[in-house]
């Protein structure tokens, strides 16, 4: 990501309110002093296994993405990554996160741990993360809780933390497995023009419709009362990375949806990877700079 963009990118900050239900504590700078931790961080016992995301930037807006689809969700944590495969509550979007170890600043899971949260609290904590903080994720299997730490931009050794304790909840997910599907629609774009057309068509209807053909892209929304907008690119214009479209393709998707994943994800992610098919579901995927993620989202059918 381009380290110059981030203060134009970043949304502004809501007025902070209390996260009800949860264990909270604060250490200052100046004085050192904590029930536990200190100017190292937090002090974990045998069962706790620590992440550490380097920019707090990315851990709010992946988290809120997720938070808008989702009430809760495992999260599974094993010695190679992050990873999440869960379906929405209305069962038409199923959203899949990974996050390799490797490209973490911390990671010292040694076996797999399932975290069960709940959305409705975490989203809650994300709104006081600030994008050059840093975010960690503490899992202590002895006490069923998760933690989600803030520090300063300087880690445990900037000798300030804000720590959010969670009871980590039982959660029966089905298992999802992954959609095999191959699409003869691959389009990636620039993901400000992506998000800019779909937040028009929104103006106008609940769905947008995607017309692929191998020579043109059309995103296009019909509302009531013959209202009706239409943006069409041509295959060779500078907003597409990659374009590749065999044959005509048309599908509809609810804008609603669309609108509450990439909204936050465009904080993070610079292009944005379509495929679709004729009555098929859409998949959208976005890099950044620890990870990626996807997005399938079921048609609407006439």
């Amino acid at each position: 990501m381009v380290e110059n963009e981030e203060p134009e990118r970043e949304e502004p900050e809501e007025n902070e309110e209390e996260v009800e239900g949860v264990e909270t504590e604060e250490m200052g700078e100046e004085t050192g002093e904590t029930e536990e931790g200190g100017a190292g961080g937090v002090v974990e016992t045998a069962g706790y296994y620590r992440i550490m995301f380097p920019k707090g930037r990315e851990f709010r807006y992946v988290f809120t993405a997720l938070a808008n689809l989702l009430q809760e969700s495992n999260l599974v944590i094993d010695p190679e990554g992050i990873k999440m495969r869960s379906i929405d509550p209305s069962k038409i979007s199923l959203v899949m996160l990974n996050i390799p170890g490797s490209g973490l600043e911390e990671y010292n899971v040694t076996k797999e741990l399932k975290v069960g949260i709940s959305f409705d609290i975490v989203r809650k904590i994300l709104k006081r993360v600030q994008a050059r903080e840093k975010v960690e994720l503490g899992v202590d299997t002895t006490k069923n809780k998760f933690f989600i730490t803030i520090y300063t931009k300087k880690g445990r050794e900037g000798g300030f933390y804000r720590r959010f304790g969670l009871p980590i909840i039982n959660i029966a997910e089905e298992e999802v497995p992954e959609p095999k599907l191959e699409y003869p629609v691959r389009i990636r774009m620039d993901m400000d023009a992506f998000l800019d057309v779909v937040s028009s068509a929104s103006e106008f209807s609940d769905s947008v419709r995607l017309i692929a053909k191998e020579d043109s892209f059309s995103i296009i929304a019909e509302g009531e009362g013959g209202k009706e907008i239409e943006t069409t690119y041509t295959s060779s214009d500078e907003v597409f990375y990659e374009f590749t479209v065999q044959g005509p393709h048309d599908a509809t998707y609810s804008v609603e949806l669309l609108l509450d994943f990439i909204r936050p994800m465009r904080q993070i992610s610079d292009a944005v990877t379509i495929e679709f098919d004729n009555n098929k579901p859409l998949r959208l995927t976005m890099d950044f700079a620890i990870g990626s993620i996807q997005f399938y989202l079921a048609p609407r059918v006439a």
